[in-house]
């Protein structure tokens, strides 16, 4: 049985109602978000997962779980991407205008 794209927005606008279940996906969203960033990064950078493991004495299995959004960052690993991409890191705060939630990562 397809489901349709409406259904599957209705759907999630249901359960975005759900504050528990928004709090989760709102968290998933960045997780991804980030996740993509850091992939791009990478590859316009153009490094192979491996060879950015290697700047920075990590496992390439490390790097593919960042670039997955598996588990949680912590500054100290951020910082230590950011210096082995030769880039730096900007966190940024600002008021929310969409409805259900915007994120830019930049």
């Amino acid at each position: 049985m397809k489901i349709k794209l409406e259904s599957a927005e209705k759907h999630l606008k249901e359960k975005l109602k759900n504050p528990e279940f928004k709090e989760i996906y709102e968290l998933e969203r960045v997780k991804v978000a980030l996740a993509q960033k850091i992939a791009e990064t990478r590859d316009e950078h153009n490094l192979t997962q491996f060879e950015l493991a290697k700047r920075m004495n990590v496992s390439q299995q490390f790097i593919s779980q960042i670039e997955s959004g598996e588990g949680n960052l912590t500054l100290e690993t951020l910082s230590k991407l950011a210096q082995s991409l030769n880039t730096s890191i900007r966190i940024s705060f600002s008021k929310k205008s969409c409805r259900n939630g915007c994120l830019k990562v930049a």
